[in-house]
């Protein structure tokens, strides 16, 4: 079974180029929420920075696994929609930490 960080990092289908991986798209994606978010209350040049280290620490190889050993497979009965809840909360108390 491919690992979380594998996933994030091939490529998303044999349609996309090569460069379109899961983890670029991603990065994009909480760059830009991130600054449309905080740009208000912190600034843009304070929400790009912190969008930045963001982005780059949801697809970090490292961060990535741990997240994974975090959520561990789905437990007995949990539905999809229980297993990403939490695995959504997991990352979000993991980004809570490392983000201090």
């Amino acid at each position: 079974m491919k690992s979380l960080a594998d996933i994030v990092h091939g490529k998303a289908d044999s349609t996309e180029p090569a460069s379109e991986s899961l983890a670029v798209r991603t990065q994009a994606g909480v760059r830009d929420s991130a600054v449309a978010i905080l740009g208000t209350a912190f600034g843009a040049s304070k929400a790009t920075e912190f969008a930045e280290g963001a982005a780059k620490l949801v697809t970090d190889r490292e961060f990535l696994g741990e997240l994974e050993g975090e959520i561990g497979l789905p437990k007995s009965g949990e539905t999809e929609d229980e297993f990403v809840s939490r695995a959504k909360k997991a990352m979000f108390n993991m980004l809570q930490a490392k983000l201090k």
